[in-house]
């Protein structure tokens, strides 16, 4: 049975400080008598503006939760320690703000690992804090001790977080969480790991006065900025190619005016789809994995400047390193992270600076009035596919609008990893720079309805909808019963082709004969409503408006079982072909 207790879907108060990536202030922390370290490090984390963590408890994690049950933080329990990771990533992703993960040692970290090298992929600030064994304890073949006598947890995480420690003593525990939320924060955003042993957590502790602080001072020589903007001054066919790196802050809006006022036409990369709305005359689209036509045709009729802004120019954001975005003038590359440039295209001009900053700069050069160019027909175009010719199933293009004609305009989608994503990145009409939320870095399976889970919570207010394939929604379906555990009103979709869709069509493709992967049986309603949301089948056109009732008013998660038809395909480049002629 669905969850009959009303949605707490009330914003919260005002963010506290640091609620916007501060440091944690020094005034905020209570330095009375010595007291536990967890309890420290949990006052720590509010006074920085976490108001919400994820994660599973255990018995080298107890300090923290302990400390949690006396805290204003929301402690939301996830069913797997991925689930809460990706919980995490997406509230991180959808508010700039630091996203938090608590699990215990051993097992519990090592499934953490996945969500944790999706975070280091997408660059997103996830601390991770890990229970550990008491150090007197490792070595010496106590359960599931992941220090470097053990399972040495901290050395697999340093390749895929921006910082990995373990708390060596109880007395650097301020100075090390303060350093890590600081780290995640800070340059190219990306996750931290602590590891806390749990003689450290327990141990007692007067928290020290920690003051200073070190800025990254973003500087572009003013030289170059006048060149860059004599370039695109005098371009004929310029394009601007943003990135998800002008999530968070103004840079979207910034974006929008620079284009205007150069009349220049912009595409952006699939996970940036929504930083320029789809519905500006200047937009071209999305470019590269489940792009759109528009924007090929306006690279096929030739470019003489490229500004590529807050993207590393990967093979899913240049249509597998299409040779249509070498410019004939001019590319100019900007990213915060300077190791993303030159990789695989050779810019005329190099910039390491940060999305907002640089367009900041870009806007204060450019003269009051610039003539138009004229580059032909505008606007974002589409396939038009054929419906299915099927009785029992439904073409994805049609699901998609559909499901866009019940859910409000300002509606955040996380996306999953699938042949769905390409349908909802090509098909989904996003206007809002928050709207529409995957993780392409790593590209991992079963990520959708976590990260539905963290941007619900961070946007209280806002319709959030996961569109999941089914072998997706295999992987981490019982995140809905922690949806509805916290009375969460996520809508998912799941695109049920009864196969691993994507990975049929690849390998057909590839070695020319059909390897079987089916997904069935699994009764999709059935194994929702055991997990407590409302469920809804859909097999044909117009049913989802039939099921609008529910979709909008059911105060708890929905989540749909649409039934599509695998025989409807979008175009699509051949990526594993096109790797042979990168630039």
């Amino acid at each position: 049975m669905a969850s009959t207790r009303p949605a707490r879907l009330a914003e919260g108060p005002a963010p506290p400080p640091g609620a916007r990536g501060d440091l944690p202030p020094v005034a905020a922390l209570d330095r009375r008598a010595p007291r536990r370290a967890a309890d420290v490090l949990v006052e720590m984390l509010s006074a920085a503006g976490v108001d919400v963590i994820f994660g599973l408890p255990g018995g080298a994690i107890s300090p923290v939760h302990d400390a949690l049950i006396d805290s204003p933080i929301q402690v939301v329990t996830t069913k797997h320690e991925s689930g809460a990771m990706f919980a995490a990533a997406g509230y991180a992703q959808t508010t700039g703000r630091i996203g938090v993960a608590v699990v215990t040692s051993g097992p519990g970290v090592l499934n953490a690992m996945t969500g944790l090298a999706s975070a280091w992929c997408d660059g997103l600030p996830v601390l991770v804090l890990v229970g550990e064994v008491a150090r007197a304890a490792q070595g010496k073949g106590v359960l599931q001790d992941g220090s470097a006598h053990g399972l040495n947890i901290v050395a697999m995480a340093r390749h895929i977080t921006k910082l990995a420690a373990e708390v060596p003593d109880v007395k650097q525990l301020p100075v090390l969480v303060r350093r890590a939320i600081a780290t995640a924060l800070s340059g190219r955003r990306g996750p931290v790991l602590l590891t806390l042993p749990m003689d450290v957590t327990t141990a007692a502790i007067s928290p020290p006065q920690i003051g200073g602080e070190m800025s990254l001072r973003v500087e572009v020589p003013p030289a170059m900025l006048d060149e860059i903007v004599g370039v695109l001054l005098g371009a004929s066919r310029p394009l601007i190619l943003a990135g998800s790196g002008l999530r968070g802050g103004d840079a979207a809006a910034r974006l929008r005016r620079v284009a205007a006022r150069l009349h220049c036409p912009v595409a952006t990369t699939p996970k940036a789809k929504g930083v320029f709305p789809e519905d500006d005359p200047l937009s071209l689209g999305v470019l590269g994995l489940g792009g759109h036509p528009s924007a090929l045709g306006y690279l096929e009729g030739g470019i003489d400047v490229l500004v590529a802004i807050g993207t590393s120019l990967g093979d899913l954001s240049t249509d597998s390193f299409s040779p249509l975005l070498q410019p004939s003038r001019a590319l100019v590359h900007v990213d915060i992270d300077a190791r993303q440039l030159g990789k695989s295209y050779a810019p005329t001009h190099a910039v390491v600076s940060s999305a907002a900053e640089f367009l900041r700069d870009v806007e204060a050069r450019l003269p009051a009035s610039i003539r138009p160019r004229v580059h032909g027909r505008g606007g974002v175009t589409r396939h038009a596919l054929a419906p299915s010719a099927s009785e029992a199933l439904i073409a994805p293009q049609d699901a998609l609008a559909e499901i866009q004609e019940l859910l409000p305009p300002d509606t955040i989608y996380t996306v999953d990893a699938g042949e769905h994503f390409l349908f909802a990145t090509h098909y989904l009409k996003v206007v809002a720079p928050d709207g529409y939320l995957v993780m392409t870095g790593l590209g991992s399976m079963g990520q959708s309805i976590g990260a539905a889970i963290g941007a619900q919570l961070a946007h209280r207010r806002r319709s959030v909808a996961a569109i999941v394939g089914d072998g997706c929604f295999a992987m981490n379906a019982f995140e809905v019963a922690t949806a509805a555990q916290e009375q969460l009103p996520i809508r998912v979709f799941v695109f049920n082709d009864q196969r691993l869709g994507m990975v049929e069509k690849g390998h057909a493709k590839l070695y020319g004969r059909k390897l079987e992967c089916p997904t069935g049986p699994m009764d999709v309603c059935a194994l929702a409503a055991g997990l407590g949301a409302a469920t809804a089948l859909v097999d044909r056109p117009g049913q989802l408006r039939r099921a609008a009732p529910l979709i909008s008013g059911h105060p708890g998660p929905v989540v749909v079982d649409v039934r599509i038809d695998p025989e409807v395909r979008l175009p699509k480049k051949d990526r594993f072909g096109a790797f042979a002629h990168k630039p």
